[in-house]
């Protein structure tokens, strides 16, 4: 009786070089123990090869198996055969062979890849458990299980698609009804840093006395004022319907905080995320604990209709401690999976003084305040989903759809062709915002570069002002980006930029002095500006009882406006001392101001120059007498300042004149 064969083959060209493998298309089973043979088919005409003269090789491999052998050639059927080995029948998994046929001196005929697959049978009796274990390829698994990982990568990426589209659709409906005036809740969610924890200030307050949705009642003192409370009384004086609500715990992680908030939805419109520094010091959890843990809690906020804007953790006091930075990062990230907004809280915190600080890490009510009304700009205008971004020498006009200026019910657009501004609404006539009695405009921006000068460009045509600016809702604001502020070597000196001031008649220049305008002349101590980069909101408000024409806010470098030499600065009527003023041109009305090198009251100007331990160089000229000075000050020998008068040119001219009449009147003698 005939042995029965699997064969599995494919046709040969023998005058060819194959360089792609060819596929068997078939594959043989650990089973088939002796009877797994190749069969390839040689196509040459018959005589043109002399087959005695040629042997046949085949090689095969895969990732458990690695063989040689000599193959069969039947002279007379033209084939090359070859039937697989005990041992190679094992080897399940995908082999890759090659046939060589060769002359008996070694020459290489041809050579030829190929390639089939041994399936494992259900029953092997021959291979034993642990040998199927290790004999199982990558590609086996692979192709077993390839239609369940492309099932659960498809499911995946849908969950995210849901999730984000969920925030893009509950993000936009949130600012849509702040916009419109509808009631909207803000949820602040987070650790210490968001409940207000303060247990050291002076003016702290008790423990809240209401628990978190689980029952857990808070054991620690708060603030003065946390930040969702400054938030709130900021975007109330623009959107009247808001309200916040703080769900921060002291000590919290994301893994701790789930439980406590777990249950009631608290139906908000946007939930601001502050977690991580906790989190960074936890031995017990990892930074993948912390995604995870995040992940649950941002899903949980979007399946309860939320959307979300995550806060970076802020700056600590404590200026060594790096750890946290790499929770921020992956902050940063959770963000840019959901395609949510983000605010990097250590940029926001960026130059705050440590009288803002409670302790290394927590703020006291100062500096709560700070923060709330900071983020008070992402709700503004034209929100974080799309400030305006400005640098010197940008402006913000008053038209809401470039803007996003927002006003009350006390101001009204007007267009003219007298207005000095762009003719957007209207063919010749520009834009302005008229403030009536108690009008206030609010511009909220993002300031791409610190010390950055910023002032209203407005007409009064009464010539009468009483104008009110304020910077973030009046909290004390950050140190200024320089030290040395303003070039001056006293450190101290002008170190915090103002966080409100009034503008009166008298700072009116420009267009027969009835007009604010930031490249005119403009009182030295009411420079405004933001200090660093970050968000900002500064309202304009009306105080007097004409109305004036708001044309934009405008913005200055504040070192080249101060020392552009191109304006000077006027102080109007000046009593104080001059060695208490930053280094810069002044123009000023000296009331017998200290220091000064003449008495009395008069007109005049001022050049301050500074060097190194404060030594300063003065310039004066009153302008009544025309008779200019030159005073030097060094504290290190003297605390007085030390005049020379200047001869000018007239006074030369004049002296000279004087000399001649007196030699002519002597017969032209010397005198």
């Amino acid at each position: 009786m005939s042995k029965v064969y699997k064969e599995l083959g494919a046709t040969i060209e023998v005058s060819a070089q194959q360089n792609a493998s060819i596929d068997l298309k078939g594959s043989f089973s650990t089973q088939d123990v002796n009877t797994a043979k190749l069969v390839f088919p040689l196509s040459v005409p018959r005589g043109s090869l002399a087959l005695e003269n040629v042997e046949a090789y085949i090689y095969l491999t895969s990732q458990t198996l690695k063989s040689e052998a000599k193959a069969d050639i039947n002279l007379e059927a033209y084939t090359v055969t070859y039937i697989l080995t005990e041992e190679e029948i094992k080897h399940a998994g995908h082999i890759y062979a090659e046939l060589y046929l060769r002359y008996t001196s070694g020459q290489v005929l041809s050579a030829h890849k190929f390639h089939f697959k041994i399936d494992r049978a259900l029953i092997d009796q021959d291979i034993e458990i642990i040998d199927s274990v290790y004999n199982t390829t990558i590609d086996e698994i692979v192709e077993r299980h390839e239609k369940t990982f492309e099932q659960i990568e498809a499911e995946m990426y849908a969950q995210l698609a849901k999730y984000r589209n969920m925030q893009l659709e509950l993000i936009s409906r949130g600012f849509e009804k702040l916009r419109k005036g509808e009631p909207t809740k803000i949820l602040a969610y987070g650790d210490s840093l968001t409940y207000g924890y303060d247990i050291y200030s002076a003016d702290k307050r008790p423990p809240d006395t209401t628990p978190t949705t689980n029952g857990t009642k808070h054991t620690r003192e708060r603030a003065s004022v946390t930040y969702p409370e400054a938030l709130e009384s900021a975007l109330k004086q623009v959107y009247p319907n808001v309200s916040t609500q703080n769900w921060g715990y002291s000590g919290d992680t994301v893994t701790s905080s789930f439980a406590k908030w777990d249950g009631v939805n608290p139906h908000a419109d946007i939930t601001l995320f502050m977690l991580g520094h906790n989190d960074s010091k936890n031995a017990q959890e990892s930074i993948a604990d912390f995604i995870a843990g995040y992940k649950k809690i941002i899903e949980r906020a979007l399946s309860w209709g939320s959307g979300v804007i995550f806060l970076t953790p802020p700056k600590q006091k404590n200026a060594l401690d790096f750890t946290v930075d790499v929770y921020s990062q992956a902050v940063l990230q959770l963000a840019k999976e959901y395609q949510a907004p983000v605010v990097d809280m250590a940029e926001l915190t960026e130059g705050i003084p440590a009288s803002f600080y409670s302790d290394s890490v927590h703020f006291n009510g100062k500096g709560y305040d700070f923060i709330g009304k900071k983020l008070a700009a992402l709700f503004l205008n034209k929100t974080i989903l799309n400030i305006s971004k400005v640098k010197a020498y940008d402006a913000l006009n008053v038209v809401k759809e470039t803007s996003g200026v927002q006003f009350n019910e006390n101001c009204t657009l007007s267009v003219s062709e007298y207005f000095p501004t762009e003719d957007a609404t209207e063919t010749g006539k520009g834009v302005a915002l008229v403030l009536k009695t108690g009008g206030k405009a609010y511009f909220s921006f993002y300031a791409e570069e610190g010390n950055l000068l910023f002032l209203p460009s407005l007409y009064a045509g009464s010539k009468t002002l009483n104008l009110k600016v304020e910077m973030n809702f009046a909290a004390e604001p950050a140190n200024n980006a320089i030290s040395y502020a303003f070039g001056t070597t006293s450190a101290r000196l002008m170190n915090k930029p103002l966080k409100s001031a009034t503008y009166t008649s008298a700072d009116l220049n420009w267009y027969s002095s009835a007009a604010l305008f930031i490249d005119g002349r403009i009182n030295a101590s009411k420079l405004m500006y933001a200090p660093r980069r970050g968000y900002y909101t500064v309202s304009i408000e009306n105080l007097d009882t004409y109305a004036v024409n708001l044309f934009g806010l405008e913005f200055r470098n504040a070192h080249d406006a101060m020392f552009g030499n191109n304006a000077l600065y006027t102080l109007g009527t000046f009593t104080g001392d001059i060695l208490t003023l930053a280094a810069g041109n002044y123009e000023l009305y000296s009331s017998n101001a200290v220091n000064m090198p003449f008495a009395g009251a008069a007109l005049a100007t001022l050049e301050i120059y500074v060097g190194g331990s404060n030594r300063k160089l003065f310039r004066v000229t009153n302008l009544s007498t025309r008779i200019s000075y030159e005073g030097t000050y060094n504290p290190a020998s003297s605390s007085q300042v030390f005049w020379r008068e200047l001869v000018s040119a007239t006074s030369l001219t004049a002296l000279q004149a004087q000399i001649d009449a007196l030699k002519e009147a002597k017969g032209g003698e010397d005198v």
